[in-house]
């Protein structure tokens, strides 16, 4: 008997997955438009409209940090019809948030993982270190003194500099703002003397000496900077954060249709004129199975609610 249900299921799910998609795609970016998982959403979705035959489009869901969009895709039938696309701080959110009503490892099954992005320890010029190496000395000659910039409490710029500073022992003075754009104006006007920040988003007034590139997360020195070592490089290890880029279904999407979905993707993603469009974007192709994915998931859940509790932080 289990293995007529069983042999059904598996029909059942090939045939949605050969009549898949039957209608038009959404893909759902939880962040606002120039984001990255914007711009991979728009790069991506065209060529998955040719490969279709269908109707593909991306549409900015924002708010609350991005719970909206999620829950809206929680929310959807798990058809395939409605995907998310979203950066690493959904493993984030559901330490800071109470009673959020949705949680990345039950409510929504991994595609893929497409994109990451390096961050870079940056300093205005004026700051006396030229490496993490120096910066750290310099910390621990001045406790508390040093200050660094980020686009808000528990964002991944911040959680990326309580791992720092809990690694290297060292005391640093938060200063969140209310987005990206205004941490970096204040580090490049010295009124903040760092920050962790994504590589691209800095890249252009380091080459113009306003800014100074310490350090780069990641195991690898990125593509952008190969003249900049990693933390790892110097000596400082437990601190690197990468933000991903992920794909997501509604939890309980065929898993025949979320596998077409991958290979579509992955399809894609192995196109020339694609990586080097994200890369002109700042970010780098990571492609990762669903299995990859979850389990990416999974540990960086752990991972983030071990750092948000070290650094006093409180769902609100």
């Amino acid at each position: 008997m289990r293995l007529c249900v069983f042999i059904c299921l598996l029909f059942t799910g090939l045939a949605a997955a050969q009549e898949y998609p039957s209608r038009q795609v959404t893909i759902v970016a939880s962040t606002g438009a120039g984001s990255a998982s914007d711009m991979i959403g728009r790069i991506l979705a065209p060529r998955l409209q040719q490969r279709f035959g269908r109707p593909v489009i991306v549409e900015n869901r924002t708010g609350a940090s991005g719970n909206i969009g999620v829950a809206s895709v929680v929310k959807s039938p798990p058809d395939g019809h409605t995907l998310l696309i979203a950066p690493s701080t959904i493993t984030i959110t559901p330490w800071l948030v109470k009673d959020l009503g949705w949680d990345p490892s039950r409510d929504l099954d991994a595609v893929a993982r497409v994109a990451v992005v390096s961050m870079a320890l940056t300093v205005h010029s004026a700051v006396p270190a030229q490496d993490a190496r120096e910066f750290i000395a310099l910390a621990k000659q001045r406790p508390g003194a040093l200050n660094y910039g980020t686009p808000g409490a528990g964002t991944p710029q911040h959680l990326g500099m309580e791992l720092f500073k809990q690694a290297t022992g060292t005391s640093l003075t938060h200063v969140p703002y209310k987005n990206l754009p205004g941490a970096v104006t204040d580090v490049l006007g010295a009124r903040v003397d760092g920050g962790f920040f994504a590589v691209q988003s800095v890249l252009a007034h380091a080459k113009a000496g306003k800014l100074r590139l310490l350090a780069t997360t990641g195991e690898r020195r990125t593509p952008w900077t190969p003249d900049v070592p990693t933390l790892q490089e110097q000596g400082v290890s437990g601190a690197d954060v990468e933000s991903w880029i992920g794909l997501f279904a509604p939890q309980g999407t065929p898993a025949a249709i979320v596998n077409r979905l991958h290979q579509e993707v992955s399809v894609l993603l192995s196109s020339p004129d694609v990586a080097e469009t994200l890369f002109q974007g700042g970010v780098q192709v990571g492609l990762a199975s669903p299995a990859e994915l979850r389990e990416l998931v999974r540990s960086e859940l752990e991972r983030y609610k071990r750092i948000v509790a070290a650094a006093g932080l409180r769902a609100d």
